[in-house]
């Protein structure tokens, strides 16, 4: 993991100081040249709905040359809200963070910005309005759209259900009269794969904030609407950590499924392991570092060991960085002057 610390930020260096025209002010670090992407294969393991308003799953045209199809398109927050939300869960069992609702951050004007603001809002990003004030955090990792690789008429299928009255019927007792409240719910089935990017940029993002990014990505999970249906039914894949002075092209997903092409019946497109080669082959050669599936694979079980067998360690981590987060929040938004240099 080392060898992508050159493109990522420093937990010691989160703020800067400039001189103003009438005092000095805290900002966070200036952005600098360097970018790491996590590849990730999203497995479907159970029925998952990704959709807006409609019924349908939500999807997106893709070119071929001549021809096009439509890819099923699981928007950013699908994935990132729930992840944001077990990052918070993380810091709570450490005691380094998690103070605040995931939808709903609120701070009272005797309260210092440390008190919502964490780790998690690092990574993830967050902002609220705070004596009148609005606090903007951008996050250091950006999420990209998961796009299946089989085009969507391949991997979606749908069931009819009705809202009737729990005796199974459709009988509505207070209107005395029969409810039309039938509809379809349309899902991805099992089995389908999509590929997303969550990346960094400016390296914003120090090493504690990467190792707790992969904690929240974790192994498996609940995602996208209606997950009361089917509970667990995204089983997510590291193809490989690629770093770079310049984020590449080859990284977008839409770029990646344009390379796989359409056809279907190769095994790329079916099982996680071919397409895992598929992608590090090609984007390893594009990077100035890269780590395989295998290795991001290993880091992540020993941060998930710890756990278990070095907790007390790794709550000390993490509470060690939550104090540093700490200290550039309250400088930053609230206004505290930096100490002098030597003391």
């Amino acid at each position: 993991m080392d060898r992508l610390n050159p493109f990522l930020g420093n937990i010691d260096e989160l703020f800067k100081t400039s001189e103003g025209e009438k005092r000095e002010y805290v900002h966070p670090a200036l952005k600098n040249l360097g970018s790491v992407s996590l590849v990730l294969i999203r497995e479907v393991i159970a029925p998952v709905v990704f959709r807006n308003s409609e019924e349908e799953i939500t999807d997106i045209e893709i070119n071929f040359g001549t021809e096009s199809d439509a890819y099923v398109r699981a928007v950013p927050n699908k994935f990132k809200y729930p992840e944001r939300g077990r990052g918070l869960q993380i810091l709570r069992l450490f005691k380094a963070g998690g103070n605040m609702p995931q939808n709903k951050t609120i701070l009272t004007v005797k309260m210092k910005p440390s008190q919502g603001f964490d780790l998690n809002s690092l990574v993830f990003g967050d902002s609220t309005v705070w004596n009148n004030n609005v606090l903007p955090v951008k996050a250091a990792v950006n999420y990209s759209d998961a796009l299946s690789v089989l085009p969507k008429h391949l991997c979606v299928d749908s069931s009819f259900h009705h809202r009737g009255f729990e005796d199974g019927t459709l009988f509505d007792p207070e209107s005395k009269k029969n409810s039309d409240n039938l509809f379809n719910r349309h899902f991805v089935k099992p089995g389908t794969l999509l590929v997303q990017v969550v990346s960094t940029r400016g390296r914003l993002l120090p090493r504690i904030g990467l190792d707790h990014l992969l904690l929240s990505i974790g192994i498996a999970g609940t995602y996208g609407g209606q997950t009361s249906v089917t509970g667990t039914n995204i089983r997510t894949h590291i193809a490989g950590i690629y770093g770079g002075h310049f984020e590449q092209p080859q990284t977008s997903p839409y770029q990646i499924v344009q390379s796989l092409g359409n056809q279907t019946t190769e095994p790329v497109f079916q099982n996680v392991e071919p397409l895992t080669t598929h992608l590090h082959n090609s984007l390893s050669k594009v990077h100035e570092v890269s780590m395989t599936a295998k290795e991001v694979h290993d880091y992540q079980d020993k941060l998930i060991q710890r756990f278990e067998s070095d907790f007390a360690s790794l709550q000390a981590d993490y509470q060690q960085a939550a104090a540093i987060v700490a200290t550039f929040f309250d400088k930053w938004f609230g206004g505290e002057k930096p100490a002098k240099k030597g003391k």
